[in-house]
């Protein structure tokens, strides 16, 4: 039962949506992992609606910003622990924005969401690159890998429920 679970509501941009839980020590003594936040910038908003799709069986709550300013004031606000950027931004490129972020708050984990070929940004350190033209998939695969290495834990599989019995 999950109802002692502290509930923080978080919304994006566009009214999405979504309850996360905290970690916290349960009545019962066991510790309850939080569930990453995930925080998507992208100034077209058709390319944050498939990002939200792609990544709606992933536990945890997801943030939705069009701009670097929308995206900064998210980071205070939530501490997302992934932030997933497009490289054109209305202000300043997405990967000038993950390294801003990266500054602000160290532990957060940055993946750039490009058209742009690697060879042709600057070094990126700390920061995986993941192309738009990339196989199906491939941001799923990325994202799943930084969810298990954040929780240390497998995403439960659509429809089976999650946390406690």
């Amino acid at each position: 039962m999950q109802g002692w679970l502290p509930r923080t509501r978080q919304v994006g941009s566009y009214g999405y949506d979504q309850t996360s839980h905290m970690a916290e020590r349960g009545v019962d003594g066991m510790v309850r992992v939080k569930m990453p936040c995930f925080l998507f910038v992208d100034q077209n908003p058709l390319w944050l609606s498939a990002l939200g799709r792609a990544t709606r069986d992933l536990p945890g709550s997801k943030l939705l910003a069009r701009s670097a300013e929308e995206a900064l004031n998210l980071l205070r606000l939530h501490a997302p622990e992934v932030v997933v950027s497009g490289y054109c931004l209305p202000e300043v490129d997405g990967l000038s924005l993950l390294e801003q972020m990266m500054d602000l708050d160290p532990r957060v984990a940055c993946v750039l969401h490009t058209a742009q070929p690697p060879e042709l940004l600057r070094s990126a350190r700390g920061i995986a690159l993941v192309e738009k033209a990339s196989p199906p998939g491939t941001l799923q695969s990325v994202l799943r890998a930084l969810y298990i290495a954040l929780t240390g834990q497998l995403p439960a599989s659509p429809g089976e429920k999650t946390g406690g019995a």
